[in-house]
């Protein structure tokens, strides 16, 4: 393929310009001619008319001599190309189309040479006038001769014919799409004539495509015989389109099963049926695999001894086994593809349907109340949801097993022991079964149990505290106000009998005026401490409380901090734990502080023990390139809407394994005697459960562990 560009015409033009030209003089109508030495002999006769003629026709038209020089050219070809007369007569054609396809030069040399008396060339150029856009331009070029019959040259015409090629193509790609669609095709006259078919409806039958071409519609399509063809053309001419199922008979003599999509076309004046014709053989050897084996589930789902339904994602009944149909009175046909509820007798099924789809939930039980002919009636019903196939939602089986007699018994059974123990049977085999979510109310139980001894204690150990720091600030006075008036009066009696100077020498007088108020203040500072603690334990005992109040999170952390301090102290050759807190500006947050409190607790506890674990290993070891300095960074700061509070260690982290478990019930990595594994578990509950926040771990390798709580500022109730 050979391009010319604007920019190449430029060029040319540049070049022509500065070519040695064939000289040229002006005539009166202020055309260019060629020089005397090169024009025709015959100004006047049949070759002037011809280039006159040339140059006033309505179309992009050159005329050339033999030796391919331009003789006169149509101001549209002037147009069309940009080009001026002047740079144009007189110089050869392949200087000014320099990139021409090399077989419109053969062409052209055939045409001087008389081998051919035209010639017509399609190709792609740029076109100046079109902005040097590439565009379809068909070139027609043909030989002219003089009065003596001698070839003198070519006559050369262009037409831009892009949009008839576009169309072309179109056309071809349609075309090529239709013999080569999926799905056999069949163009169908008034008379059932078969005027088209592509290459499926051949191999689909099994004929070739002119053999095909003539039969008609009646000799494959075994329903639409000569007799019904008139009906069915109607019927499709009023509806425009018709789907239906047929057989269609092969060359072979098979009969095949397809399905029919017909349209209602007119063209050119003339009806046609434009048929798409599938082979659904395989569609209905699944569909009948189908039914055989929903026919055995069927059966087993009849023997199930209560009310079985399946429903699909759109809450429409699949289908029901007979139990269920025959509470109802109807068929199992009625129920299938109908809304859930549309008996409207059991309103409470109903909300337990759409509960169930609307829960991330894939199983869930429940008691409901139903009618059933007129009865009210208690069914215990089972869900359990199931893929249909890999695009679809979910969809859910109900299993609804009556107990109304069950409960009616057990009520009337009440007060019996027998009762007591079928329940207790009952239950031992429920507990089984949530096993870890009973451990974590035994747990909150020793947790209730636990605050309460503590505010036992902290009551019983708050009074006789107040006491002392009560009365000991009085102490602290009256003390003064003796060893004052001591100092009075030895300033004023400075001679004291000896008995007092001995009693004085004896109580050490100098060492108790210094050391008793030192000693009260002390004991002030301890009652302090005291109240400190018993403040920290009052706090921390709430955890059962429900209440939401607004806390500041910071004296909830150092209340947690200070009940734990003792184990922030080294023991066992292990040096003492470094507390780093990094307290940002938080506003006071709404939550349980009691269950806060928990989890701090249960969160510093880990990390206290990761320490420790980590300096007993390094120890068994003998890994001492480096001291190891246990540390425990507490940081808090606001984000968005929630505050955040990261409790990191640097003692050994976790694997990917452990940390993806960490928050199960009951795991745990250390002594079950240490601990047994639900402190963590609780913490998540309470964090995400209570008070909607998120609890997470981070940890790298066995480097860290951080521990992130992100808690809402303001509760929803």
């Amino acid at each position: 393929m050979y391009h010319l560009t604007v920019q190449t015409l430029n060029k040319t033009r540049e070049e022509t310009s500065k070519m040695k030209q064939r000289p040229t003089k002006a005539t009166n109508d202020g055309h260019s001619t060629l020089p005397q030495s090169h024009q025709y002999p015959e100004r006047h006769g049949s070759h002037h008319q011809l280039c006159q003629f040339i140059k006033h026709i309505p179309f992009a038209t050159a005329m050339l001599d033999k030796e391919m020089c331009y003789i006169a050219t149509s101001g549209m070809w002037l147009q069309y190309w940009q080009l001026e007369s002047d740079e144009i007569i007189g110089n050869q054609h392949d200087r000014v189309f320099p990139n021409l396809p090399e077989l419109w030069h053969q062409q052209a040399e055939k045409c001087l040479l008389g081998i051919i008396d035209q010639f017509d060339l399609e190709h792609l150029i740029a076109v100046p006038v079109d902005n040097g856009l590439m565009q379809w331009v068909k070139w027609n070029v043909k030989s002219w001769h003089t009065d003596e019959g001698i070839i003198g040259g070519l006559i050369i015409s262009t037409e831009e014919i892009t949009s008839d090629k576009q169309l072309q193509q179109q056309q071809e790609l349609t075309q090529l799409a239709t013999d080569n669609a999926a799905d056999a095709i069949f163009w169908i006259t008034v008379g059932g004539k078969i005027c088209y078919t592509n290459k499926q409806g051949c191999n689909f039958l099994g004929y070739s495509e002119s053999e095909l071409l003539e039969l008609t519609i009646h000799d494959i399509d075994l329903k639409l015989s000569l007799e019904v063809w008139q009906t069915h053309w109607q019927k499709v001419k009023n509806q425009n389109y018709l789907r239906f199922e047929s057989n269609f008979l092969t060359k072979k003599g098979d009969i095949l099963p397809v399905e029919v999509n017909v349209n209602y076309l007119e063209f050119k004046g003339n009806e046609y049926q434009c048929a798409f014709v599938r082979n659904i053989s395989q569609q209905n050897n699944i569909n009948l695999h189908l039914r055989e084996a929903k026919e055995p589930l069927q059966a087993v789902l009849n023997a199930v001894p209560g009310l079985v339904s399946w429903v699909d994602a759109d809450l429409r009944y699949i289908g029901v086994n007979q139990h269920l149909a025959n509470a109802y009175n109807l068929p199992i046909e009625t129920f299938i593809n109908q809304e859930v509820g549309f008996l409207q007798t059991s309103p409470e099924f109903n909300d337990f349907v759409y509960e169930f789809f609307a829960k991330p939930d894939w199983s869930y039980a429940k008691e409901v109340t139903t009618n059933v002919r007129g009865n009210s009636r208690i069914y215990l019903i089972v869900a359990q949801k199931y893929y249909r196939d890999e695009v679809s939602l979910p969809s859910a089986v109900f299993v609804g097993l009556d107990i109304t007699e069950r409960l009616e018994m057990e009520a009337s059974l009440r007060n019996s022991q027998e009762r007591f123990r079928q329940q207790a049977y009952q239950l031992e085999q429920t507990l089984q079964k949530l096993n870890s979510t009973t451990t974590q109310l035994i747990q909150k139980q020793k947790m209730s149990f636990l605050g309460q001894l503590v505010t036992g204690i902290v009551h019983e150990v708050n009074n006789p505290v107040n006491f002392i720091s009560g009365n000991i600030a009085h102490a602290i006075n009256e003390v003064k106000d003796l060893l004052h008036l001591v100092d009075i009066y030895q300033k004023n009696y400075p001679s004291l009998l000896p008995k007092v100077e001995s009693e004085i020498e004896d109580i050490e007088l100098d060492f108790i005026q210094e050391d008793l108020p030192k000693l009260l203040e002390s004991i002030m500072a301890g009652a302090e401490r005291i109240q400190d603690v018993v403040r920290s334990l009052k706090q921390f005992s709430t955890a059962e409380e429900e209440s939401i109040k607004a806390v500041d999170i910071h004296k909830g952390l150092d209340s947690t901090l200070l009940i734990l301090q003792h184990q922030f102290q080294g023991k066992g050759g292990c040096p003492d734990i470094n507390l780093i807190k990094n307290y940002g500006s938080l506003p006071k947050v709404e939550c349980y502080p009691g269950q806060l409190n928990q989890v701090f607790m249960h969160i510093l506890t880990n990390a206290i023990d990761s320490l420790e674990e980590k300096h007993e290993d390094l120890v068994a070891k003998n890994i001492c390139h480096q001291p190891f300095e246990p540390e425990i960074l507490i940081s808090t700061n606001v984000k968005d809407y929630s505050v955040e509070i990261s409790i990191a260690d640097n003692g050994y982290g976790m694997t990917e394994e452990i940390s993806s478990r960490i928050f199960e019930p009951l795991f745990t990595t250390k002594h079950t005697e240490k601990n047994i594994g639900l402190g963590l578990s609780i913490s998540q509950e309470l964090i995400v459960e209570k008070h909607h926040g998120k609890l997470y771990c981070n940890s790298r390798g066995r480097e860290s562990t951080e521990f992130v709580i992100e808690i809402p500022i303001k509760l929803e109730r």
